[in-house]
């Protein structure tokens, strides 16, 4: 445990910390110690040093000496950047890659349910109505349509405090906060640009590297990433999914997504 720093003159007890020196003094032998603890900032008193140390901690020290080597945000705890490194850049050995997009999981539990979205498998199914889904907590979820109760978004009931879009696990609402926050940890290092996820920044290398592993079965046109060969197979198929409330016209993008591209 290491060596009693305090020792009592009385009674010869000794003590590894102050305050319980103190208290000792003042249960067992009557002594009030006249000895108080000042702060030089706010001159605030405290009864001993240890207290005094943490209100210096918490209160006044603005210097945050642990910095994060990958993003330079800084922290008071060493364990804190050892905790953000783990939690906001994804690193250690325990972490899962999807194959298909690079994203990277915290468990294969998880990795399995992520790349359901990629292959479109919906094991659990509605005995009312027939519809299914990826995750057993989104059929929970959308079996209160039919129960009555408060309707949550169907399939995506973690909402976006910010912006009120939904999704269908913490997970991924975690990521999509970054976009409000600003925060992009994720840097490439041929041409600098900056990505909130991981799996942005390796759809972004296939730029560089020319890779184009998604093709056309129709046209034999090839594309990064796996959304785009989809939304190109409407032109194929003829597939407008996506309806104008106003114009009452369907469309193969949606709406917000072709007035950005100034498409009328």
């Amino acid at each position: 445990i290491g060596t009693a720093k305090y020792r009592c003159e009385k009674c010869s007890r000794s003590f590894y910390y102050e305050k319980s020196y103190l208290k000792h003094l003042k249960v067992n032998h009557g002594v009030q110690m006249d000895t108080t603890f000042r702060c030089d900032v706010c001159q605030q008193t405290f009864a001993n040093r240890c207290n005094l140390k943490i209100h210096q901690r918490h209160v006044h020290n603005d210097e945050r000496l642990f910095p994060c080597e990958i993003c330079n945000k800084t922290f008071k705890r060493k364990k804190d950047v050892t905790r953000h490194r783990r939690q906001v850049h994804e690193g250690g050995t325990d972490r899962h890659y999807c194959h298909i997009c690079g994203k990277s999981l915290s468990s294969k539990t998880a990795l399995t349910l992520h790349e359901r979205t990629h292959s479109g498998h919906k094991p659990f199914k509605c005995d009312e109505c027939g519809s299914r889904f990826s995750q057993s907590s989104a059929l929970k979820t959308h079996q209160r349509c039919h129960t009555g109760e408060p309707a949550v978004s169907c399939e995506k009931p973690f909402m976006c405090e910010n912006c009120g879009k939904s999704f269908a696990s913490k997970e991924y609402l975690k990521h999509h906060n970054r976009i409000h926050s600003g925060f992009r940890p994720y840097k490439c290092e041929t041409c600098g640009r900056a990505f909130a996820q991981r799996n942005s920044l390796h759809q972004h290398m296939k730029i560089h590297t020319g890779e184009r592993p998604y093709h056309c079965k129709d046209c034999d046109k090839q594309f990064t990433q796996l959304n785009a060969l989809q939304r190109h197979q409407r032109i194929h198929t003829g597939e407008k999914p996506y309806m104008c409330s106003i114009l009452g016209e369907n469309f193969y993008e949606e709406i917000n997504t072709l007035i950005q591209q100034g498409l009328k």
